[in-house]
């Protein structure tokens, strides 16, 4: 090429414009949020080149963002057999598999890329979520520990460490419960409620409640308890009975028990509940599910059936209720939450004369403020409405004090 012909083509190209840089803008929507485009620019990337190992690592965290870790896993694990040492599609495919759930995957995954990189908080901080979601506790504090010991200011490692300790505390519940039946001159009622719950093992605690209630001009008290146990993440029992004596307002026997099972964004529910009361008994049965839509944002629904057993005049049974329930988080420390609910069943105070609200109506708002991991504030306002035109307000203070 002569001198004239190189200096031409110079200008041309001087002259053209440059194409944006592709990378540059996947990683820009990557970063804003724009996860669905980003995906299709760093697969197109992938495209052009795939021995391209960057953006093949994009796309699997892409997949991690828009709640698809077995599509995720897929990607670190070609990258994986392409390169067995990479350090971060080890790390990747290892909070993938937690996240999927495949926990002995996630394991050997992770202790490879420990291996390699001891010393990286990042993998660190990835054992100690996968030993958290596996139920061992003590072990994922550890893990978390020792990523802050080398990176004091990690502040993914530190919230990991404080939701841990706060999960694994001891803490005390306060509830006060204020009711007004708003077309009716019945006295306001007035219940409190404390609760001790204590963790006696990494996957299993105890507890102990007292409440105190006056309505319809009584004072009752009832007191009890019961067990929480979780073998697994994705596990949860809990049985508890709380028993007054001479109650007539209160159920003088309320035993509950319920099971929770999760599968990736789906928690299965299940309740039984049975009330004794002076003249009558109920017996509810209810399934459910919880739908976590994203980091933020779950709807609950649950469907209720009971049987109620009244002495005094008839028996009634085959009453259908549900609820539909949708919380909300507001930055770290704020949750919103809404609800409707048609009976009674669902109702966490129930006492003798709402048994037999089976048309009953109810609408809630409530609010959560955590001022740390270790201290929550909440406040929640029903307001039903209750057959025969019988409106009633009914609000709650909660409070929650880890130690």
């Amino acid at each position: 090429m002569t001198f004239i012909s190189a200096a031409i083509l110079g200008v041309a190209l001087l002259a053209t414009p440059q194409a944006p840089d592709q990378r540059a803008e996947a990683e820009r929507l990557a970063r804003s949020g724009a996860h669905e485009e980003a995906l299709k620019a760093f697969q197109a990337l992938a495209a052009q080149n795939p021995d391209d190992i960057e953006a093949r690592l994009w796309i699997a965290r892409m997949h991690v963002l828009m709640g698809h870790p077995e599509r995720a896993a897929d990607v670190y694990q070609s990258i994986v057999a392409a390169q067995p040492q990479n350090v971060d599609a080890l790390l990747g495919l290892g909070e993938a598999l937690t996240t999927a759930g495949r926990f002995r995957e996630a394991s050997e995954s992770l202790t490879r890329a420990e291996g390699l990189a001891a010393d990286r908080p990042a993998i660190l901080t990835a054992q100690g979520r996968l030993h958290r979601a596996a139920g061992r506790s003590t072990l994922a504090l550890a893990y978390f520990e020792r990523a802050l010991a080398l990176e004091p200011g990690n502040v993914e490692a530190k919230m990991a460490l404080d939701s841990l300790r706060a999960e694994r505390a001891h803490r005390m519940d306060l509830t006060y419960n204020f009711e007004r039946f708003l077309d009716t001159v019945i006295p306001d009622t007035h219940a409190g409620t404390v609760e001790v719950n204590l963790r006696a093992a990494d996957s299993l605690r105890v507890f102990g409640g007292y409440q105190h209630i006056r309505k319809f001009t009584r004072d009752e008290d009832r007191g009890g308890g019961g067990v929480e146990w979780v073998p697994r993440r994705d596990i949860r029992f809990r049985a508890a009975a709380f028993f007054g004596g001479n109650t007539e307002v209160l159920p003088d026997g309320d035993t509950t028990i319920d099971l929770d099972i999760s599968r990736a964004r789906i928690a299965f529910l299940g309740s039984v509940r049975y009330l004794s009361f002076d003249t009558s008994s109920t017996f509810i049965w209810s399934p459910g599910l919880t739908l976590t839509l994203n980091d933020r944002f779950a709807v609950t629904v649950r469907y209720y059936h009971s049987e109620s057993d009244f002495d005094t005049f008839r028996s009634v049974t085959g009453n259908d209720g549900f609820g539909l329930k949708a919380t909300g988080r507001v930055g770290r420390r704020v949750s919103i939450n809404a609800g409707y609910l048609r009976g009674f069943e669902g109702l966490s105070l129930i006492t003798v004369e709402r048994t037999s609200q089976f048309g009953a109506d109810n609408l809630s708002a409530g609010i959560r403020f955590d001022a740390t991991p270790f201290t929550s504030i909440g406040a929640v306002y029903e307001h039903q409405w209750r057959e025969l035109d019988t409106r009633v307000a009914t609000a709650m203070i909660n409070l929650i004090q880890r130690f």
